[in-house]
């Protein structure tokens, strides 16, 4: 990027690490950076004070919340994390905001809250979606990708926005792997069809494949950002649709092992899980953007 550009991901922490890690690491490879608790280290006031002030010091605010309120804060009874969301709103930071998707992400009993605090947390997310256009998210991979897409347009409407430079850098660290054959390759590019004409080159759908089907679709989306005309967002779509497409290849193909005696028990059905999930994610996906285009079309009455 031109220029850095702080962000506080703010969120309880124990039920949420996976899920902030792989956010970190998403904005890290956009090279932002990235504010939160695991940043601060030793410091002279207190949680709230630090909390507040780190809030304050970045340019946008994500607010990650699950099934947790958080710690409290014994002079105002709110929680922490409910503390620094208000101080971005105070400060009219841009705000993205991520609620887990309680339908479809389990969540282990430990890690909800009931009582007073769940009540609280319950008055925290009607305030959230009453406030805010809200993304659902479910696996860490899942949130990582929806932050990724959503930032790519928080970074425009606040003048910033990724280069070509740093998305080569990005491209150039990934791993490199070549296992998908001329014949596979040609079966695979059939079934996408029209859907890859965007990517204009057989090399780079052929790389964006194979990261596919290493699950890896966050480095194909950055492949395909640094390699064609698609902004970041524009990518994720395209390559969100085509990886539904591998997996339900992929599904088709373990069917016929699984008819031959060659997959593993329980294999199939764990992947078949892993396509429906994959597939979810394009409806919801779908869903926000119905949402978002609704909901500027009514601030702009």
């Amino acid at each position: 990027m031109s220029a850095t550009f702080p962000i506080f991901v703010g969120s309880t922490f124990t039920d949420l690490a996976a899920h902030r890690k792989a956010v970190f690491a998403a904005l890290q490879r956009l090279e932002n950076v990235v504010r939160g608790m695991e940043h601060f280290g030793s410091l002279s006031g207190t949680p709230k004070d630090e909390c507040l002030r780190i809030v304050r010091g970045c340019r946008a605010y994500i607010g990650i919340f699950a099934m947790r309120y958080g710690a409290l804060d014994l002079e105002t009874g709110k929680s922490l994390t409910q503390l620094e969301y208000e101080e971005a709103k105070r400060y009219r930071l841009p705000t993205l905001i991520y609620l887990i998707d309680e339908d479809r992400q389990p969540v282990l009993p430990k890690y909800i809250d009931f009582g007073e605090s769940g009540e609280k947390l319950k008055s925290l997310k009607e305030k959230l979606k009453h406030n805010h256009v809200v993304s659902f998210f479910t696996t860490p991979d899942d949130l990582a990708m929806k932050v990724t897409q959503d930032l790519s347009d928080l970074l425009q409407q606040q003048g910033a926005n990724v280069e070509k430079g740093a998305l080569a850098k990005i491209v150039e660290s990934l791993p490199k792997v070549d296992w998908l054959d001329d014949k596979r390759f040609a079966f695979l590019k059939e079934r996408i069809g029209n859907l890859a004409d965007p990517i204009g080159s057989d090399e780079i759908l052929h790389e964006a494949l194979q990261f596919l089907l290493m699950d890896d679709r966050l480095s194909a989306v950055f492949l395909i950002a640094q390699s064609t005309g698609l902004n970041i967002r524009q990518s994720i779509d395209l390559m969100l649709k085509v990886h539904v497409i591998v997996l339900t290849v992929a599904l088709e193909g373990y069917r016929k092992m699984e008819n031959n005696g060659e997959v593993p028990s329980g294999f199939l059905t764990a992947f078949e899980a892993h396509v429906l999930r994959t597939r979810d994610s394009l409806e919801v996906i779908e869903t926000g953007k119905r949402n978002r285009s609704l909901h500027e079309w009514q601030q702009k009455r």
